[in-house]
């Protein structure tokens, strides 16, 4: 069963990310299918949210 995780910072996103997030899903199993032959029904996709204030580039805090 493939399992993707993807980590994605909420704040950085413009609009209702409910609908984002449904074709974000959709989109990394039409790619691990296509590129695997897995099954969709096996494909498992993980969205985790991640603060602004948990998330830093270059050292300085994207909430900064």
């Amino acid at each position: 069963m493939p399992i993707a995780n993807l980590d994605i910072v909420p704040e950085l996103m413009d609009g209702d990310r409910k609908p984002q997030y449904q074709k974000i899903a959709q989109r990394i199993t039409d790619a691990i299918v296509s590129s695997t032959g897995a099954p969709a029904e096996s494909v498992h996709v993980l969205i985790n949210e991640v603060s602004s204030a948990k998330y830093s580039v270059a050292g300085t805090m994207l909430s900064q």
